[in-house]
């Protein structure tokens, strides 16, 4: 938190309409680890028929059986889930008899997964931490990135993502994620909007102002939604970055890091690809793993 004075209000409120340079600040740990916002973001992802922090449940149940049945996860294969949540896939898909596990720095989300596993007798393990940080030699035969979460990483942190899934992967593994689409880029609309929480909300339980700007950059295809919480005691600044991609963009991002396009997909459920949909989805190897498939 930063204390504000009337000298500085002009100053900061100028700040704040400035279009950020791209990707310059990362304060994903924040949305997630704040104990308020993450209670909120929990109630999110359980509630059944939203696609919020999680899309709705039913569609993940879809999703849990294209899995299976397209990667035979039955059999005991290895999973990784990262960026796992409160474990809606990853206790499903060990339900079903994979080696499951979850990675995520949401500790409320975490406390929730391992509660549903300890419940069903679940044995899946589940890690505290950042994705880009983890260490970890283990290897897997499927890795999962679900909900655009490969979307608000800027693009070091993407290469870098690449490259530690690549050392994750056991021969012969793939990974599975899906992104914000063209078509979804295209009907966004930049913005400002200010609000007032007299009795808190979302982002405090505290009384609290917020500025919201929305801004786009169309030369990248991609998107900020910049918050400034601003309570009696300070600020704080949460930047949620949105990249967005055609076939041909993620095609080439993945090619400069030595990946390739197996198959392209509508979504994480094996849906067909519509060029007119929010996401698309891809399954992914490492280049000269096997021949290329692509639909």
């Amino acid at each position: 938190m930063r204390a504000l004075d009337d000298g500085t209000v002009f100053a900061f409120l100028s700040e704040q309409s400035r279009r950020p340079p791209l990707f310059s600040a990362y304060t994903a740990e924040e949305l997630w680890t704040d104990p308020h916002v993450a209670e909120q973001m929990l109630s999110f992802h359980l509630d059944p028929v939203k696609d919020l922090a999680s899309r709705n449940h039913a569609f993940i149940h879809r999703s849990i059986g294209w899995l299976n049945e397209t990667f035979g996860l039955r059999s005991g294969k290895r999973v990784l889930d990262l960026g796992c949540g409160p474990g809606l896939y990853a206790n499903g898909l060990a339900s079903l008899g994979a080696s499951v596990v979850g990675v995520d720095f949401s500790v409320n989300s975490l406390a929730h997964a391992r509660s549903v596993a300890a419940e069903r007798g679940l044995p899946v393990v589940y890690h505290d931490a950042n994705y880009l940080d983890l260490q970890m030699d283990e290897t897997f035969d499927l890795v999962l990135l679900i909900f655009g979460d490969f979307c608000p990483l800027g693009p070091g942190q993407r290469r870098r993502l690449l490259d530690k899934v690549r050392g994750w992967l056991a021969p012969g593994g793939r990974f599975v994620f899906d992104v914000s689409s063209s078509a979804l880029f295209g009907g966004l609309e930049e913005s400002v909007i200010f609000e007032v929480a007299p009795d808190g909300g979302f982002w405090s339980p505290l009384p609290y102002f917020l500025f919201t700007n929305r801004f786009k950059y169309p030369a990248d295809m991609a998107y900020l939604e910049r918050y400034v919480v601003i309570e009696a005691h300070g600020h704080r600044e949460i930047f949620n970055w949105m990249q967005c991609y055609d076939r041909n963009g993620l095609d080439a991002e993945l090619g400069g890091a030595g990946w390739e396009v197996e198959r392209t997909y509508g979504d994480v459920a094996g849906g067909p690809w519509d060029p007119d949909a929010d996401f698309f989805a891809v399954v992914a190897r490492p280049t000269n793993s096997e021949s290329s498939d692509r639909s």
